[in-house]
C-alpha cells in the first residue's frame, strides 16, 4: 500500500483542483466529466513520477 501513497495523494490534489475549478467557473456537462476524470489521474501520475525520481 505504501507504494501507492504518492499516486493517491496526487489524485486527491487533482480532485481538489477539479472541485475548485468547477466551483469557480460553474462548468457542466461533458467538460465537467473530463475535468473530474483527467485531473485526478494526471495529478496522481505527476506526483508519483516526482517521488520516484528521488
Amino acid at each position: 500500500m505504501r507504494g501507492y501513497l504518492p499516486y493517491v495523494l496526487g489524485a486527491a490534489l487533482g480532485l481538489l483542483v477539479a472541485f475548485l475549478l468547477n466551483g469557480a467557473f460553474g462548468i457542466g456537462g461533458t467538460p465537467q466529466l473530463l475535468l473530474f476524470g483527467l485531473l485526478p489521474a494526471i495529478g496522481g501520475a505527476i506526483c508519483e513520477r516526482m517521488t520516484s525520481r528521488n
